[in-house]
């Protein structure tokens, strides 16, 4: 009984974890450049049931194995589905979409150099390139002053000014295995030092956002599933505590 606890806690924690991923990912359904995120669940480590008999075995003397049960289950990590979103017409000069989907964005942020997809941009009171949170973006030399939104950007990244010519190219960098990426919140990504390498045709869209790739419909159904799991949890659990309540209580009761 005391198992059954532990087996119906563990999946308490699976499909609570589920449900906040899930959330987050319909919060941002509609979040530009954003990646939906998977749970992936594993078996706790499994636990050798053996019977006693006569002779030796390999599991120690008067011992067979007889078959394998585990305490439940856990978080294995949480998987960041990178396939591209679809590409929004907007117009603006300042919207930018990469279809490369390894492709990201650099940006200057107080916790350094972080990456993201998100091409909602815009133009500071000094004139500097911005995200959607006023971080500045950066290029090959650093953060990037176009002055107003009046600029063109070519498809190899380079923002063009009238009368001026080219006045910088933005970082566009890509990475040999997105795994290693690691999301730190606001729709940004972290990496490893040195992982980061030029994009070399990153293909940029002025005019364009990449939208988010969660499937709103998918993700409603899967959030109903894990609440019903969750429930069922609940329901398993309170029935292993009513069993110890009349083990402890009553079957041991002297009389």
């Amino acid at each position: 009984m005391i198992r059954g606890l532990y087996t119906a806690a563990t999946g308490l924690g699976v499909q609570q974890a589920r449900l906040d991923v899930l959330a987050a990912n319909l919060a941002n359904a509609s979040t530009s450049g954003f990646k939906a995120d998977n749970v992936v669940q594993k078996p706790f480590p499994e636990l050798l049931l053996v019977e006693q008999q006569e002779g030796t075995f390999r599991t120690g003397p008067g011992w067979r194995y007889v078959g394998t049960t585990n305490q439940g289950a856990a978080v294995a990590r949480v998987v960041t589905n990178f396939s591209p979103g679809a590409l929004q017409p907007t117009g603006r000069s300042t919207h930018l979409a990469l279809t490369d989907p390894g492709a990201f964005l650099a940006v200057q942020t107080p916790q350094g150099e972080l990456y993201t997809r998100d091409g909602n941009l815009g133009v500071d009171g000094e004139g500097y390139l911005v995200d959607s949170r006023g971080n500045r973006v950066l290029g090959e030399a650093g953060p990037v002053r176009v002055g107003t939104d009046d600029f063109q950007v070519t498809a190899g990244g380079e923002i063009i000014r009238p009368g001026q010519g080219t006045v910088g190219r933005l970082r566009i960098v890509r990475f040999a295995d997105l795994n290693l990426l690691t999301k730190t919140g606001d729709n940004y990504f972290a990496a490893p030092a040195g992982s980061a390498r030029p994009a070399a045709s990153p293909e940029v869209r002025q005019g364009f956002l990449e939208g988010s790739n969660v499937d709103p419909a998918a993700s409603m159904v899967q959030l109903v599933s894990a609440a019903r799991s969750y429930e069922a949890n609940q329901r398993i659990l309170q029935a292993q505590d009513q069993l110890l309540d009349l083990a402890v209580n009553r079957v041991g009761a002297l009389r």
